[in-house]
């Protein structure tokens, strides 16, 4: 059973939804709803290359799908290429406090950090949604979003993802995007480091969840590559 089953999940081919039970605090640099607001829905859509030409501006793009769905509300919405039914959900708990990781993987776009890719014109991205039982403060939703960009890392290095025509492993995405959500309520918790039991919890649930995505993609990957040989 589902440490957070008050909230729901829904998935199709364009839309994953999660409907929360009550408002959260968000922090992230999503595509809509990026910086620090308050909100009951988080929303991943599927787009493709075609969907966002040089012309687009992705938050505008984004915001008139929200109209056609219908949605009115303020969001925290991402953006991504990967299969939103290849997401992962990695849940973690501890002395009565508990995490839950929401991840999906896409690796076309896999770049190192410091290294300056003049263009790359594949698709893919790590999107990461960490969600807390407990409130956060701002400043530690910040250092939420830290341990879980070093999980990532981990996560994209162990997997030995070696950038195109190099022999260098990939970090990360180029468009990867994280967000923290936490319930709202007074007296929230100020420090999650690595050290504190939401900071381990936080980084292993988005280590776990980045680590199936991961497994995912290659799958996904490995399959359509024996497509294209007809076998």
């Amino acid at each position: 059973m589902s440490l957070f089953q008050e909230d729901q999940i829904g998935v199709s081919e364009t839309w994953l939804e999660l409907q929360l039970s009550k408002p959260h605090s968000s922090l992230s640099w999503a595509v809509v709803g990026g910086g620090y607001l308050t909100t009951n829905k988080v929303y991943w859509l599927k787009v493709s290359n075609a969907d966002l030409s040089p012309e687009i501006i992705p938050e505008e793009y984004y915001r008139n799908r929200l109209i056609e769905k219908g949605e009115k509300e303020e969001i925290l919405g991402f953006m991504t290429s990967a299969s939103l039914f290849d997401y992962s959900v990695s849940e973690k708990s501890m002395d009565g406090l508990h995490v839950r990781s929401i991840a999906t993987v896409g690796l076309g776009n896999a770049v190192r950090v410091g290294h300056f890719l003049k263009q790359n014109k594949k698709i893919g991205t790590i999107n990461i949604l960490v969600q807390t039982s407990e409130a956060l403060t701002v400043s530690a939703s910040i250092e939420a979003v830290s341990i879980a960009s070093e999980a990532r890392t981990l996560a994209v290095l162990e997997s030995e993802i070696r950038l195109q025509n190099e022999n260098n492993l990939a970090t990360g995405t180029g468009t990867d995007c994280i967000g923290v959500i936490s319930p709202i309520g007074p007296n929230g918790i100020d420090y999650v480091g690595k050290h504190t039991v939401f900071g381990h919890l936080i980084g292993a649930s988005s280590y776990e969840a980045v680590t199936q995505g991961i497994l995912k993609w290659k799958i996904g990957k490995n399959l359509s590559y024996l497509r294209s040989l007809d076998i």
